[in-house]
């Protein structure tokens, strides 16, 4: 159907008296009546009734409604949907509720729509929902922002009065296909606001808590030692191989230094009183250093070395007594 401002009539025109020609015959020129979108159909509005030409038929100027008629209205014959907005008073000053019904309409009678009136059925419609005192009263219960626990409500309520007093409209029929309840713009758009402030911050809390258990695993990573570090750099590519085998071999080899000047700070003999494996070590020592075991040999059946005489340290009689590592130096 085109944009027409209203429905079912879709325009209203009058009309002069016809001319006569030779004094003897009226006739109308048609180009004084209104066009005819697809769809629509004249009424002529004669004295005492209304004349309806169907839909598709093409009028001479001759026929007698058209040349009698004093206006002529033109009406939309097939199914439309008309939206009805309504406001409704909420619990809050200067805030209501926005209530839009939806009705499919189907003109059954022309010339019934003319001899009404009907000049606009959305009008009628909406003011019969408004003739429910009890519908119009139910946002008054209700702040702006529970817009979402009154739409039940509210629907039902709609649903309920249009199935027990249905709009009478002569000529026009009226089938109820949908009820919604909305709030007003500035009431949505903070509310959305609000939402994606709450977005926001759930976000950042996700990122924060991911980055911790990333900052953890990485400081567990780190503890572990150079070699896990390095390999920590190539899994994430800042770190050639190559590059990571001459930091590993030099962090070993400076492991092995420093633990060479502390073997050689102690007194001859310290390494006897110390629980230390001490072919392990070297074994360990010589793979550091390149990269094959140590041909040390290690004792099959390695015995304490003897302790020298002097008095037990637990039972205070004579018998062997262990140096401890603080009486080397003496």
């Amino acid at each position: 159907m085109p944009a027409h401002s209203e429905y079912p009539i879709v325009e209203e025109r009058a009309l002069r008296p016809p001319r006569r020609r030779l004094g003897l015959f009226p006739r109308r020129d048609p180009g004084e009546l209104p066009e005819t979108p697809v769809g629509t159909v004249l009424v002529f509005a004669l004295n005492g009734g209304y004349k309806a030409y169907t839909e598709g038929q093409h009028l001479r100027g001759s026929e007698d409604a058209v040349v009698e008629a004093r206006s002529v209205s033109v009406v939309y014959m097939r199914n439309r949907q008309v939206t009805v907005a309504i406001e409704m008073p909420s619990q809050d000053m200067g805030y209501d509720f926005l209530l839009k019904v939806a009705f499919r309409c189907k003109v059954t009678d022309a010339e019934a729509i003319v001899s009404a009136g009907v000049e606009n059925a959305t009008d009628v419609l909406a003011n019969h929902l408004r003739d429910d005192a009890q519908l119009m009263q139910l946002g008054t219960t209700r702040p702006i922002e529970e817009v979402h626990l009154l739409s039940v409500e509210v629907t039902n309520r709609v649903r309920a009065y249009l199935e027990f007093y249905p709009p009478q409209v002569d000529g026009l029929e009226v089938a109820l296909v949908n009820v919604a309840l909305l709030a007003p713009n500035d009431i949505l758009t903070h509310g959305q606001r609000i939402k994606k402030l709450k977005w926001d911050g759930e976000s950042k809390e996700l990122r924060w808590a991911i980055e911790n258990r990333d900052v953890a695993r990485i400081e567990e990573i780190f503890k572990r030692g150079a070699e896990a570090t390095t390999a920590f750099g190539v899994s994430r590519e800042q770190l050639l191989v190559t590059d990571a085998v001459g930091i590993t071999r030099e962090a070993q080899e400076t492991r092995l230094k420093t633990l060479s000047e502390l073997i050689n700070r102690m007194p001859d003999g310290a390494l006897d009183f110390l629980p230390i494996d001490t072919h392990r070590l070297i074994d360990k020592m010589m793979t550091s250093v390149i990269g094959d075991s140590s041909f040390v040999e290690a004792p099959k059946a390695a015995e304490p070395p003897s302790l020298g005489a002097g008095r037990s340290s637990q039972n205070g009689e004579n018998g062997p007594r262990r140096i401890g590592l603080e009486e080397l130096d003496d």
